[in-house]
């Protein structure tokens, strides 16, 4: 079936998988933040040393769901979540008996 022989009953059933995936991102990027205790201000300085295009009302709009944005956006915020999380996991490991947090440090 060509696209112009779609009804729009059928594309807004072909974008339905989308913009659920896309809601639940930005969903369960903030649940992430906030399970971390990360700001939104750190949030948006580390999304934006990354490379990130949009400002900070933008990204806070977006995580409370009144925006969207596109998709390299939210993968960007997803990644400086993720780094951020990363960080603040580490930094919060059970000691070894040697007192070391994680194979490797000092």
């Amino acid at each position: 079936m060509d696209h112009e022989d779609q009804t729009d009953s059928d594309r807004d059933h072909d974008t339905e998988p989308h913009e659920k995936r896309d809601r639940e991102q930005h969903a369960l990027t903030s649940d992430a933040m906030e399970r971390a205790n990360i700001s939104i201000g750190d949030l948006w300085e580390h999304y934006f040393s990354m490379g990130g295009g949009v400002d900070e009302y933008e990204v806070t709009a977006y995580l409370h769901g009144l925006i969207e944005l596109p998709a390299h956006e939210r993968d960007c915020i997803s990644q400086a979540v993720n780094e951020l999380y990363d960080d603040l996991c580490r930094q919060q490991g059970a000691p070894y008996s040697s007192g070391h947090l994680r194979r490797g440090d000092g």
